[in-house]
């Protein structure tokens, strides 16, 4: 399945995340990719924000992020599949 990439900028964050899902319409077939520093800020994110760190796979709003391995996605970009 191919990625689009979508700029979101320097702050990647579980809001911008829900943005994403709801401007393209996302359901769950879908998955968003983050660059592994990305993906590690949103971890902390939600770590803070609900005070325990959710369990693998993370999600928002059903959507599955999973984190670039292969850092082909750029910083401050999600990339959906």
């Amino acid at each position: 399945m191919k990625t689009h990439l979508k700029y979101i900028g320097k702050n990647v964050s579980l809001q911008a995340l829900k943005d994403v899902v709801t401007e393209k319409g996302l359901n769950t077939t879908h998955k968003l990719l983050l660059n592994p520093q990305d993906y590690n800020t949103v971890i902390l994110e939600q770590a803070n924000l609900f005070e325990e760190v959710q369990q693998i796979p993370l999600t928002v709003n059903g959507i599955v992020i999973e984190k670039d391995d292969d850092k082909e996605i750029p910083y401050g970009t999600v990339g959906i599949t």
